[in-house]
């Protein structure tokens, strides 16, 4: 029985890792391609792209492992029944339920070691993430700016380029909302970027343009004063990366415990702390729910059925997520507590699978 055991786990092995892989590495691309530009057309360091790249997997990763191990039994249960492996092992006094445990405790598995990933790794490299994109806007500011859209990045600013190319930019727009009082606009021919001696602070340089300034005749309105020559800061100490502050994804079990504590002590609402530490037990044990799709499909999996369990595996990713995502919104309105809109996908996920295994293994 264990070389059996043995046999059907090494089945399962190839598909997971080779699904892992190739899941993770079709969300990469998209980021690839967009880093890739910043590097050509920005002037930003190929070294600093793969940190960003590397600071990506941990995040991908829990998502990616727990669709990979419903992808790695339906297609190994599966060829096991299309090959009639299963009808030998039942001939042979092996029923299927003997086969079934050893596989969802190996899911039982993975999910813990996802818990863990989802406790300390994945925040880590998200906020490791976030700094590194920091770090990079101080040393090449124009990797923030993308011409046609409006860039938020340079706050209290709001800056507008129709043009990019390098440290050069053509038609500058820049405006400063004030909260009292019109809007502030400086309008440019073109302009360049200088880093600062601190290399924290970057400096803009206008050309050829107008802004507007306070008049102090009639308070609260401006003049426009034309210019050839006009220079502004941008940034500040204050946007050292290494002093950024954590979004709830970017905490640990005991920091999203410690700040939903704090925030009750202080009379302030701790739904949103609340909501993202039950996402981030849920997500991990998706995968345990994933397995036992997985060997509900892969059971029941006959010849030139493929094609269907393909289609089977596609609407289980989207009813699971789907579904999170609606219960995210309902427990945001305050209809449903915490704890049972972000456990309810698994819930009804588990009690499904099991039914499917169950009509499967006494098929």
């Amino acid at each position: 029985m264990r070389i059996l055991r043995t046999y059907i786990l090494r089945e399962h092995a190839a598909p997971f890792v080779v699904t892992m892989g190739g899941l993770t590495a079709v969300l990469l691309i998209g980021n690839i391609i967009r880093f890739t530009e910043l590097v050509v057309s920005k002037g930003v360091s190929p070294f600093d792209i793969v940190r960003l790249i590397l600071y990506l997997i941990p995040y991908l990763l829990s998502f990616t492992v727990p669709m990979a191990c419903l992808v790695a039994m339906t297609l190994a249960f599966g060829r096991l029944n299309t090959d009639y492996e299963l009808i030998a092992m039942r001939a042979s006094g092996v029923p299927p339920i003997r086969l079934v445990f050893p596989l969802l405790l190996v899911g039982a598995v993975i999910s813990v070691a996802l818990v863990i990933v989802n406790d300390r790794l994945v925040p880590a490299s998200h906020l490791a993430f976030r700094r590194q994109l920091k770090a990079i806007g101080v040393k090449q500011p124009t990797a923030y700016l993308e011409a046609g859209t409006f860039i938020k990045e340079f706050s209290p600013y709001l800056i507008f380029v129709y043009r990019v190319e390098g440290q050069k930019l053509e038609g500058v727009r820049i405006y400063e909302p004030q909260p009292n009082g019109p809007t502030r606009t400086i309008i440019a021919d073109h302009g360049e970027f200088h880093r600062l001696q601190n290399k924290r602070g970057v400096q803009l340089r206008l050309y050829d343009g107008t802004v507007d300034e306070w008049d102090l005749k009639h308070p609260g309105s401006f003049y426009k004063v034309n210019f050839t020559d006009y220079t502004m800061a941008l940034r500040t100490d204050q946007d050292d990366p290494e002093r950024m502050g954590k979004k709830l994804k970017e905490m640990t079990f005991k920091e999203l415990l410690a700040e939903r504590h704090q925030l009750a002590a202080q009379g302030i609402e701790t739904l949103p702390v609340s909501l993202e530490l039950h996402r981030k037990i849920t997500a991990s044990f998706a995968a345990l729910i994933f397995v036992a799709f997985g060997l509900s499909l892969g059971l029941r999996l006959h010849h030139h059925e493929r094609l269907t369990s393909y289609l089977w595996v596609l609407g289980i990713f989207m009813a699971y997520y789907l579904t999170s995502i609606g219960m995210n919104a309902v427990a945001l309105k305050g209809w449903v507590a915490p704890w049972l809109a972000m456990w309810c996908p698994n819930i009804v996920g588990g009690i499904v699978s099991s039914i499917l295994i169950a009509r499967a293994v006494r098929r």
